[in-house]
Order: structure tokens, then sequence, then C-alpha cells
């Protein structure tokens, strides 16, 4: 069964268009596509340097391992200057752009792509509520696996007001959902600063005035509440949907690990503790080849 509730519009930072927004949720999902997803200001770029780290470390290993001990093509120095390099803001015009073959349909920016190619796998940070997150797995020709889906068309597009005016309890076919949440004054706060002082959608009203939008919805990205929620339908089952009979995702019966497509954690905690929180995350994006000195002397204080 599936459970609906209702939510105002999301407000969009002028950064990102209603076409945008609807591009995201058509994206046809891989098995190895990890979205780091939260509210704003809550630990999303630090989280995103975390998995970016882990999986240049365990794609080194794999290139090494894969090659003979004296050949240059063992070699891995791909590296990154900025977490936005291999793990873009999904939302945003400027990854994306027109098809080549029709300019009604949007695709990744090639910019985007060539990165993620380099790094042998799709990573994307974003704000989105999990309603508006892509659920359906990419066929073979590169479009979701779903018969009545023809693709994105900018032309024929529901606005944000109704494409994302609700939620649904919906399993996702593919991928790997890492969200981030934090203390909610500390989130206020933090926005309130981030956004007086950022270009895009400048805030210029008092913290007060912010306060009360914030609580409103009102602010780019609408109700932190709302975000919880939206996610919660997520959580509420943690799984994926195997209906299409995939049978690279879900449970590994000789483990008797389940595979799940979300993963929860907390600023808070990682503050605390972050050993663990980093062994979670490496355990729920099955990397099993991440040494020591990488945990110890580039993500460990």
């Amino acid at each position: 069964s599936s459970t609906m509730t209702t939510f105002p519009p999301m407000p969009l930072l002028p950064i990102s268009s209603p076409s945008t927004i609807s591009a995201c949720r058509e994206l046809p999902l891989r098995p190895s596509d990890i979205f780091v997803c939260s509210y704003p200001k809550s630990g999303t770029t630090w989280t995103q340097h975390i998995v970016l780290t882990l999986l240049l470390a365990d794609r080194k290993y794999k290139i090494a391992a894969s090659t003979p001990c004296d050949s240059d093509a063992g070699k891995d120095d791909l590296a990154y200057n900025h977490v936005s390099d291999y793990a873009p803001f999904f939302e945003i015009d400027a990854h994306w752009q027109s098809s080549s073959s029709t300019n009604s349909t949007k695709v990744l920016a090639d910019s985007v792509r060539e990165n993620h190619d380099r790094l042998g796998r799709r990573v994307f940070n974003t704000h989105l509520r999990w309603d508006m997150l892509p659920k359906q797995r990419e066929a073979s020709g590169g479009t979701p696996q779903n018969d009545d889906n023809e693709g994105y068309d900018a032309d024929n597009t529901r606005s944000s007001d109704d494409n994302d005016s609700h939620i649904h309890k919906e399993r996702p076919q593919c991928g790997k959902f890492i969200y981030v949440t934090r203390n909610q004054i500390d989130v206020v706060a933090s926005f309130y600063h981030h956004l007086s002082n950022q270009i895009e959608g400048t805030y210029t009203d008092t913290f007060e005035t912010f306060l009360r939008d914030w609580m409103d919805g009102k602010i780019p990205f609408g109700s932190s509440l709302h975000h919880l929620i939206g996610f919660a339908g997520g959580f509420a089952d943690n799984l994926y949907d195997t209906s299409r009979g995939h049978d690279d995702i879900g449970d590994d019966e000789s483990t008797g690990v389940t595979d799940q497509p979300l993963l929860l954690l907390s600023y808070e905690k990682m503050k605390s503790n972050l050993r663990t929180e980093v062994l979670r995350i490496i355990s729920f994006l099955n990397l099993t080849h991440i040494p020591s000195h990488v945990l110890e002397e580039e993500i460990l204080p």
C-alpha cells in the first residue's frame, strides 16, 4: 500500500529551474549511483568528502590489484580540488544540458558525465526531498525502466508545484542514498548565515524574519520538517523495488545481509564518534578494500 502526505511546493534557488527538477526525478538510476542527501547545512560537504575519499581509496586498490606491479597503468593519481568535482550539486541548472538529439530533453552536462566516467561511478549531493529523487533503474538503452516512460520532455513537464507536492512510500529500483540530519537549531542558524552571504538568492532580512520564514517553509528547499517526513517514507521499510527481478540488489542469502537503499547519518554522531559512522558508510557502500591509513590520515581527526 502507498501512503501520501501533501506538502506545499518546494521553493527553489534561482539556479534551479522546474525543468531541471523534473529532469532530476527522471534520471535513470544505476546500481552504483550514490546520492548524499540532506536538508541544507546538515553536514553535506563533510559527508561528500568522506564518501569520495573512500571511493578513491577503493578505486586505487582495485586498479593496483588488476595490473602488474611494474606497470605504470597501476598508478592512480585521480584526485579532486573540490568535492563538487566528482559529487556535483544534483539539482542546479549548470549541471544539466539539452540533449544533442532534441532540445526538449535534459541530460547531465558533459563535464559532469566526464568526471563521473573518470571516477567509475556517479555521485551527487542533493537537497531534494525523497519524493523528488529518481527511483527508476536505467534500462539497456539508458532510459528509465518503465514501459510508460518515454523520457523527460521539457515541453511537456509538470511544474515543480504539481510534480513535487506530495510523497509516497516509494522504493527505488537501485542506487545508494545517504541521508544526513542535524540539530535543527544549528541548521537554521547556519542556513541564515549561508543565504545571507551567498550570491544566488541572497537573504537580506533579519534573523528573526528568516526564522519565521524557515518555519513556514518559505526559504529555499522548503520546510526541514517536510524534508525529514519525506525521507521517513523511504526509511519506512528501506527496501528496493525488486518487482522487475534484478538479482544484483536485495538480500544476500549467503551472508544474511539485507542490502538497503538508505543509510541514516547524523551530524552529531559524526562529531562524537566519526570512526563508527565512517565504518557504517564503508559497509553500506560495500567497500571492502579501504586501507587503515586512509581512515587514520585522511578522514579521522
